[in-house]
């Protein structure tokens, strides 16, 4: 049994007792705001890319003080007793990011609803066309965690380190420095003695993650044998990072860390090393 995850059916017959939290953004590169095509009944609105990123910095998505973060989870009526479902209209593509920072606040009752809007719409479960508006002021308390998110300077001293092994959640192309950067600016590439491991590729058509098992062994090959190694993840932007995360979680690594600033940070420094080299 997943341990981070619920079904859209246990969400449905749990909805009343839960708090639910769309955690959708726009994929680099799109233009306009965040409009899912439906909302989930009760469902709060989570605003990764701008309630709850640093302001004060110029990379997109970063993570937020924890100050400010319990000011906002506190604003949506949020209570340290509630139990919290995060989904995102892709299936799979920023949940985890909200589940990973509700985890780096030392949250632990929060989930990640399998499949996300897409699978709950297959489900034929409602919608409805706006969001639910929180009536009390919460009372949740951040306790954040060390090195849920790392800096550079982290990944720089985890390159040559024989326990750590960084994973890139990016396309192919774009790790092997064949496809084009969503964000200007950026070198081509990725980090050396990195791996890839696409998102992608763990998540069914219906975005629906795939069996644990399956992925075990992907992260096995990938070399992540011993459950001790420190996992560091990338991405893009620390969005779909999370989403290593989370299948790692699963199965059962436990000193995992969130490069926050991502390639939108690496790929736009000229002093740190970048290959192409599979």
């Amino acid at each position: 049994m997943a341990k981070n995850l619920k079904s859209s059916q246990w969400v449905y017959e749990n909805r009343q007792d839960v708090v639910i939290l769309d955690a959708g953004i726009i994929k680099p590169g799109e233009q306009g705001v965040y409009q899912p095509t439906a909302i989930i009944p009760g469902a709060l609105r989570f605003d990764i890319s701008h309630t709850f990123s640093d302001h004060g910095s110029a990379l997109p998505n970063m993570m937020c003080s924890s100050n400010v973060f319990q000011a906002e989870v506190r604003q949506l009526g949020i209570n340290n007793t509630d139990t919290i479902v995060v989904y995102d209209d892709k299936g799979l593509f920023s949940a985890a990011r909200a589940w990973w920072m509700f985890k780096s606040m030392g949250f632990d009752q929060v989930f990640v609803l399998d499949g996300g809007l897409k699978y709950w719409q297959f489900c034929g479960l409602d919608t409805v066309t706006e969001y639910a508006c929180a009536q009390t002021l919460g009372d949740f308390k951040a306790h954040p965690q060390k090195r849920y998110f790392i800096d550079k300077n982290a990944v720089l001293s985890g390159i040559d380190c024989p326990d750590t092994l960084l994973i890139d959640a990016r396309g192919g192309k774009r790790f092997a420095g064949q496809g084009a950067e969503p964000r200007s600016g950026k070198r081509q590439g990725h980090i050396p003695n990195s791996v890839n491991l696409p998102y992608s590729s763990l998540l069914t058509e219906q975005g629906l993650l795939r069996p644990i098992e399956e992925i075990a062994r992907q992260l096995e090959a990938l070399g992540a044998i011993s459950h001790e190694t420190t996992l560091q993840f990338s991405c893009g932007s620390g969005v779909t990072a999370c989403i290593l995360a989370l299948v790692a979680n699963e199965c059962g690594y436990a000193h995992l860390q969130v490069y926050d600033g991502s390639w939108s940070e690496w790929g736009g420094l000229e002093n740190v090393p970048i290959t192409t080299r599979c």
